[in-house]
């Protein structure tokens, strides 16, 4: 694995007691992460992260203004060097009870946000919406899941094009439940 996305970390800056995942998977896997917070009550930290072999050129946490909730959902964007070209890593989190059209236009916010421009080569995890025609509004192919996960994991969209293509995906058990695990192929443009 060399990119891993999660939603929904909590962390205790601060306190000896407790271990920070973030720090703990990083320094364990000599991984880079990004997090972006959403919540912080008295040293808990609630937020997204994005973990990776590459070097992580920027990141930006987006919030979902617009979504009246107590948890303060968002989205974080991470800018990977992939070697041939940049890859951008979305990790979000949206409120449980959003409407479809709610999470809609928070998918019209990330792709608004997108730092190049384009999405050309472009991931984006998460609670997302299930609509197929936001999906392909903004150019994206969700990868496949099996009949038992859907739902119960997180989905995955990717920019699709001739030079990033699903090459497989399948889903595993882990001791922190259900992960969905795509290799995506990143090719150089002719």
């Amino acid at each position: 694995m060399e990119v891993l996305a999660v939603q929904g970390i909590s962390r205790y800056l601060g306190v000896a007691s407790r271990v920070d995942f973030v720090n703990e998977l990083s320094v364990q896997t000599d991984w880079r992460n990004a997090f972006g917070e959403m919540m912080n009550i008295s040293g808990r930290q609630t937020g997204n992260a994005v973990f990776s072999s590459y070097p992580i050129l920027s990141q930006h946490n987006q919030s979902f203004d617009h979504l009246k909730t107590a948890t303060f959902e968002a989205a974080l964007q991470a800018t990977i060097d992939a070697g041939i070209r940049s890859l951008v890593v979305v990790s979000v989190q949206m409120p449980l009870n959003a409407t479809e059209e709610e999470k809609a236009q928070c998918m019209r916010i990330i792709a608004a946000s997108n730092p190049d421009g384009s999405n050309q080569t472009t991931v984006i995890t998460g609670n997302l919406s299930s609509s197929e025609s936001v999906r392909t509004l903004n150019s994206f192919t969700e990868v496949p899941q099996s009949e038992f996960a859907r739902g119960t994991i997180p989905s995955v969209w990717y920019s699709a094009n001739a030079s990033f293509q699903l090459l497989a995906s399948h889903t595993v058990e882990t001791e922190l439940g259900r992960l969905i695990i795509a290799q995506l192929g990143l090719f150089r443009q002719k």
